[in-house]
């Protein structure tokens, strides 16, 4: 298993964050966030790659592509493509014969590196089953907040599963920090153990990243001494 957090753990930029996070051993793998891809996320990339790219031997990377995807957004592929080794698609909102002829037109391009994410209030099924050849991203938090089984999920779509959103529901907000002892997370955590994938810890301070991975510890799927 392979710990990654969002590009976003502290204020500040893409390089700041992966500079911040350079020192901390748990942490193998950070993800990009474009929730957007606009003129100034875009230019702030271009002035910052080299400084992330210098951080490639120390962590992979991953690119979280902007929630509904445009045939235009495959720039943002081609910029990252050097460095990103996976990328994260949100579940469309909206027409998914669509969806599928974007991403499978990427998929013969550029190669089995595209997971689909399941999202707060869309149908995962008909995506997931549609698009029976691609990897699946499996968001706890999303599951929660839709009053859906992160088991249930597990035991449908877990040989899809290579890399998991972890993060809990906190007053009715998820991207939160959990205990270990919450029922679901208890659930999950026999895949946890043998999982191969990526987890990324997706809230968006340290102290909740701190938070999460002390849960891990407490459960043995991380170790408890030195990283």
């Amino acid at each position: 298993m392979k710990v990654s957090v969002p590009s976003y753990v502290i204020p500040g930029t893409y390089g700041e964050n992966v500079a911040f996070l350079a020192d901390r051993r748990e942490i193998q793998a950070v993800e990009l966030l474009f929730y957007y891809f606009d003129d100034d996320s875009r230019d702030l990339f271009v002035r910052e790659k080299s400084l992330i790219a210098s951080y490639r031997e120390r962590f992979t990377f991953a690119v979280h592509m902007p929630d509904s995807l445009i045939p235009e957004h495959e720039r943002l592929i081609e910029l990252t493509r050097d460095l990103a080794q996976r990328y994260i698609l949100h579940s469309p909102p909206g027409d998914l014969g669509e969806f599928r002829d974007i991403v499978e037109g990427w998929q013969e391009r550029y190669g089995r590196v595209f997971l689909v994410e399941n999202l707060i209030a869309r149908d995962f099924l008909p995506v997931a089953e549609m698009m029976s050849s691609f990897p699946l991203c499996c968001d706890t938090g999303h599951l929660l907040r839709s009053g859906s089984s992160v088991e249930e999920f597990i035991k449908r779509y877990g040989p899809r599963i290579e890399e998991i959103h972890l993060h809990g529901v906190r007053d009715g907000a998820d991207h939160q920090a959990f205990a270990a002892g919450e029922p679901w997370f208890q659930g999950l955590v026999p895949f946890l153990r043998a999982f191969e994938g990526v987890v990324n810890i997706e809230v968006f301070s340290i102290g909740e990243v701190d938070a999460i991975v002390s849960a891990l510890t407490e459960v043995d799927v991380l170790p408890k001494k030195g990283f």
